[in-house]
């Protein structure tokens, strides 16, 4: 990646970051350089892509699938004119692609295609006429052979000038015309500042649909841990009570029931943790603060929890879909419980913040920092919630800290 970056910078340099910046540079450095060859790459490709498209103008319900796979092509050529490649769109299926205005613009770009791919064969045919005329010429110099109708040497040498001339100028049409295909391909298949916002809203709601379908599932878990285990281990622990009565009237005093009651005892002792964990685990999944009240007291409930010092500011930023409260909820958490158990933090800070459009949190310690997703699968998990947001996770935590950790969504709506 690094020497790939650095001969970008060359380019720049040299001022030859595309075809048409080459074209305007040093002809001796053109001439020399790769941009004739990447040209006469991308010609041929054309060149051959267009008896088939030919065949398909004639075939006009395959037209648009030939339009699509031409288009796929064609995104990526484009680098060899020093464009970047075009970025495609999700395809809808069925008669909803139907509605797709980037078809449409593939299909045109494809019948323009037949007019440059036949351009294309015409450049090659006329490249390799000059081509052979001047070596043909050299040759019967060179050997002697005899002509039918001998020339005269100024003819030989006009023609001769000609062709090495019209062999000089084809890299700079063959550029040219390179040049202008992947400009005409840039502007018809790029996606639309409008197709890309549509595109960012269609993600965004699938992955609101996709949290609540998470959260649903989620909720059956932390109804059939409460209704189920948790009333069981509950049941379990006031049962080991009573065992505890009834050891002590039916067992005599001494080193008999002394043992019993101690096994007792750890049994019930390990029931009762167990319940505990039950409970912890019951309210990670989702605290009944953040259902009744909403992610600023849900916060605020996390950081009376913690045990070090933490100052939560969330004032302001009222409610939101359930979803987004409980996967920046799991970040925070998440963030907390990491500082606690491997920075040892004096001070812990969380801000929830509103500004404009976007939903902004930041969890911040004077710990000993160096949080690394390398470290373990919390940050991993922190940044998968906040891709599921559309938002970004920025995680700056160097060693020795203090570690800042900001989620950055959009606000949804």
């Amino acid at each position: 990646m690094a020497s790939l970056t650095g001969m970008s910078a060359l380019r720049r340099l040299l001022g030859m970051s595309n075809a048409w910046s080459a074209l305007r540079g040093s002809p001796f450095r053109f001439l020399t350089s790769r941009w004739p060859w990447r040209s006469l790459a991308y010609t041929l490709v054309h060149a051959v892509l267009w008896v088939p498209a030919l065949a398909a103008v004639s075939l006009p319900l395959l037209f648009p699938f030939w339009a699509a796979f031409l288009a796929r092509i064609e995104r990526r050529m484009v680098r060899l004119a020093g464009f970047e490649a075009i970025p495609g769109e999700p395809r809808r299926r069925g008669l909803a692609r139907l509605q797709q205005p980037m078809l449409w613009r593939e299909v045109a770009f494809a019948l323009v295609q037949v007019v440059t791919g036949l351009l294309s064969i015409v450049f090659l045919a006329v490249a390799g006429a000059m081509s052979a005329i001047w070596m043909v010429v050299a040759f019967a110099v060179l050997t002697g052979i005899e002509w039918q109708q001998r020339p005269e040497p100024h003819e030989l040498v006009l023609v001769t000038l000609a062709s090495l001339a019209a062999t000089v100028a084809l890299p700079y049409v063959s550029t040219l015309l390179t040049y202008g295909q992947s400009f005409l391909a840039t502007t018809l298949l790029s996606p639309r500042v409008e197709e890309l916002q549509s595109q960012v809203t269609s993600l965004a709601r699938a992955n609101i649909a996709e949290l609540d379908r998470f959260e649903g599932e989620r909720q059956r878990i932390e109804r059939d841990l409460h209704d189920g285990t948790q009333q069981h281990l509950a049941t379990a622990a006031m049962r080991l009570g009573m065992l505890e009565l009834e050891l002590r009237e039916s067992i005599p005093a001494g080193p008999a029931q002394t043992a019993a009651l101690e096994s007792l005892e750890a049994v019930r002792r390990e029931t009762e943790l167990a319940l505990d964990t039950l409970r912890d685990i019951v309210h990670g999944l989702r605290p009944r603060t953040l259902i009744d009240d909403g992610l600023g007291a849900a916060l605020r409930e996390l950081g009376h929890r913690m045990p070090v010092s933490a100052t939560v500011e969330a004032d302001g930023v009222g409610r939101l879909p359930l979803p987004v409260e409980s996967s920046l909820y799991y970040i925070a958490s998440e963030a907390v419980t990491n500082a606690v158990k491997h920075a040892y933090p004096e001070r812990i800070r969380i801000e929830l913040a509103a500004p404009g459009d976007r939903i902004v949190m930041t969890i911040t310690d004077d710990g000993l920092g160096g949080a690394s997703s390398a470290r373990g699968t919390g940050i991993v998990g922190m940044y998968e919630r906040a891709t599921m947001l559309s938002g970004d996770l920025l995680v700056d935590s160097p060693p020795g800290g203090p570690t800042r950790i900001v989620a950055d969504i959009p606000r949804p709506r």
